[in-house]
């Protein structure tokens, strides 16, 4: 039986080396990266400045419910972001883990032996030349190693910073999602109305083609005016189908956004129209960014836990105390086990000092502070990618606005003109081809205005996406 007095000088010499051992740096120091400006060098005049807009849920800018419900099936149902849930839950598992560490483990244990033993060559008189023996034992084995300089603190706290990684990225892949459901569903607005005005610009070359097809029966009009009509009109044919094919691919990229079967193009109403956007809300601060986009979170979660497990190693070149024993029982009689007067236990420590290990654990600390390094220097990156994100996506409000404005104004020109072409065409002043050209000039400039709406709206989208604004409430 082990007295517990035996432990007591391990203990003290355990205690007096905590004494000599040098203060380990913090996983933290040097952890944060100094934000160059406190504004954006692109903001303008022109954003709102209500502080209501600051707290935006970036989906309620477009009013718009039926988007809402997609982004939410989305959420639910995309097999991308399912996958990373339950990835995410895995890293939460993985810290509970290595947390146990730090505790002591205890496991019930009941054992049982039977031997058989010769004593050929003792030439005992009338003795039995064997003899068997049985032994039981039961009790409970106590395990623990001592966190004496926080080895196992850091490992817990380095496993879960990566918890928090995985939390960071399934929260940036949920924003991404949504930004790509609401972009394919105004990419699929816009296409509806890109289709329509192809079929307004084929119904216009067809009336054209009927006009001049007559024409030209009566003697009226030439070959080269009749086949550039039906040039015109077919090239629209072309348009259309390729404005069709265009819809369909956007809806079947939708349906693998909801993790949907593709279904039918035809069976989706996206009869909205494009929205009106309202001033962009006034930015939020480069550091705002730095604390809400998730991207960030997780570069700045993942410089963590390198200087967690920098720590850790360091702190594998000292001396490990560890504790076993626990009571139970001992008898030769099964039955005995229960007895009190059979009841045992006992009590051991141990410390080891790594002293030859082929240079492993100089190597793994040199190997986490290059991985510390890189975290560091991935912070920088992710960071400066994200500033230079919103640099540009602010620049491009004002520069997508003054777009708008123009060329509203000339598709407005070119509608007047083609009017105008056609009439002067019928009256004899001006030729079929210039007045053709005129006609699919001012249906390009509405094609082109449109796609210039779709633009502004999915570069307000990557905005709030890169200013790190929810897309809804955080407990939807």
């Amino acid at each position: 039986m082990t007295d517990p007095l035996c432990t007591l000088p391990l203990l003290l010499g355990v205690f007096f080396l905590t004494g000599c051992v040098s203060k380990v740096t913090s996983p933290a120091d040097d952890m944060l990266w100094t934000i160059p400006r406190s504004e954006w060098i692109m903001l303008d005049q022109n954003f709102s400045t209500s502080s209501e807009d600051t707290q935006l849920h970036w989906l309620d800018s477009f009013e718009n419910n039926s988007l809402k419900k997609a982004v939410l099936i989305a959420w639910k149902k995309n097999p991308n972001l399912a996958s990373m849930r339950e990835l995410t839950l895995v890293r939460g598992e993985e810290a509970v883990i290595v947390g146990a560490a730090l505790f002591p483990q205890a496991n019930l244990g009941l054992n049982g032996s039977r031997s058989k033993r010769n004593l050929i060559g003792f030439n005992f008189p009338n003795g039995s030349s064997t003899f068997t023996t049985e032994s039981f034992t039961s009790g409970i084995n106590l395990s623990w190693e001592i966190d004496l300089w926080g080895k196992l603190r850091n490992e817990r706290n380095s496993a879960k910073k990566r918890f928090q990684i995985a939390q960071a990225e399934l929260e940036g892949a949920r924003l991404s999602l949504a930004g790509q459901v609401a972009k394919a569903w105004f990419g699929i607005v816009e296409s509806n109305k890109q289709l329509e005005l192809a079929r307004q610009m084929s119904a216009t070359f067809q009336k054209n083609k009927n006009f001049i097809s007559a024409r030209f029966s009566n003697g009226l009009a030439s070959s080269l005016e009749n086949d550039l009509a039906t040039n015109a009109l077919l090239s629209s044919k072309a348009t259309q189908s390729m404005r069709l094919r265009h819809r369909n691919e956007l809806i079947r990229e939708m349906d693998l956004f909801l993790g949907d079967y593709p279904n039918d193009p035809n069976d989706g109403n996206f009869t909205d129209e494009l929205p009106q956007l309202a001033l962009a809300p006034f930015p939020q601060t480069p550091a705002k960014v730095m604390e809400n986009r998730p991207d960030l979170q997780a570069a700045r979660f993942q410089l963590e836990a390198a200087g967690h497990d920098l720590s850790a190693s360091r702190l594998s070149l000292l001396p490990t105390l560890s504790l076993s024993g626990g009571p139970g029982s001992r008898s030769e009689v099964f039955e005995d086990l229960l007895d009190k007067r059979f009841r045992i236990w006992d009590l051991a420590g141990s410390l080891t000092q790594p002293i030859l290990n082929g240079g492993r654990l100089r190597a793994k600390i040199r190997l986490s502070k290059a991985l510390k390094s890189s975290a560091q220097a991935n912070y920088r990156s992710v960071a400066l990618r994200a500033f230079s994100e919103v640099e540009q996506l602010l620049a491009n409000e004002k520069f997508l606005r003054s777009e708008a404005t123009y060329l509203a104004s000339a598709a407005k020109a070119a509608r007047s003109a083609a009017d105008s072409s056609w009439e002067r065409y019928r009256g004899g002043v001006l030729g079929i081809f210039d007045t053709l050209e005129s006609q699919r000039h001012a249906y390009e400039s509405e094609s082109r205005l449109l796609s210039l709406r779709r633009e502004r709206i999915f570069n307000r989208i990557d905005l709030f996406l890169a200013l790190g604004y929810p897309a809804l409430p955080r407990t939807v």
